[in-house]
């Protein structure tokens, strides 16, 4: 059972390695090209394998409920990110609503759990980090009732700050455990330093979309 145990951890590590850094790719190069969308895609495939070792790590090995609240978080904005993309023009589906739905009852439900767990890392960042997951789930729940706004444009915004976001979750969950004497800075400051970086992708994607808007005018 160690050696597994061990084996599952060098996978988890290696694979969230990876995920860090084939993440810088669709992160830092131009919005749409083609090394954007294939790297996406391959953080995605990274990621769902990170989440797999953390969950039978967490389920059958070492329960650490500080990585599974960053780990949930994490995932579902990946994919979450990456189907707002993939709906542009046909707005959420059911199985979209089904997919939020479950998150939100997780995330409600390990908030419930909060007072009773031994928390290891700050809560303030376990609280916030909740208080993120089910505010997405419910901003996602509501996109059935303004699906039209939705597809003209809030898609790519959305798409922006949530593969971001993602990113965001797995760097503070590599400094929160690397750089633990650094705590509780090493838990939020990448997650601070992403955000500005993400209202920076849409505040430039918004200018261009103004531009496009009074060339064709």
């Amino acid at each position: 059972m160690e050696t597994l145990h061990r084996l599952n951890i060098g996978v988890h590590v290696l694979f969230g390695t990876l995920a860090l850094l084939v993440g810088l790719v669709p992160l830092l190069t131009a919005k749409g090209n083609t090394a954007h969308q294939r790297f996406g895609r391959w953080f995605i495939g990274l990621t769902t394998v990170v989440l797999a070792t953390a969950v039978l790590g967490l389920a059958v090995f070492n329960f650490r409920p500080f990585l599974t609240v960053i780990v949930l978080l994490s995932v579902y904005q990946a994919y979450s990110g990456f189907r707002a993309l993939r709906t542009r023009s046909t707005g959420p589906t059911l199985s979209d609503g089904l997919f939020s739905g479950v998150f939100l009852l997780g995330g409600l439900a390990f908030l419930a759990l909060l007072p009773h767990i031994q928390l290891v890392w700050s809560p303030v960042v376990m609280y916030s980090t909740l208080g993120t997951l089910i505010t997405m789930t419910i901003y996602d729940l509501s996109r059935f009732s303004w699906q039209q706004q939705w597809r003209r444009g809030a898609w790519l915004y959305e798409h922006i700050w949530k593969m971001t976001s993602a990113y965001a979750a797995l760097l503070s969950a590599f400094t929160g455990t690397v750089l633990a004497a650094y705590k509780p800075y090493s838990q939020f400051m990448p997650s601070l330093l992403c955000s500005g970086l993400a209202l920076a992708f849409m505040f430039s994607a918004y200018r261009k979309r103004r531009h496009l808007v009074r060339l064709l005018a």
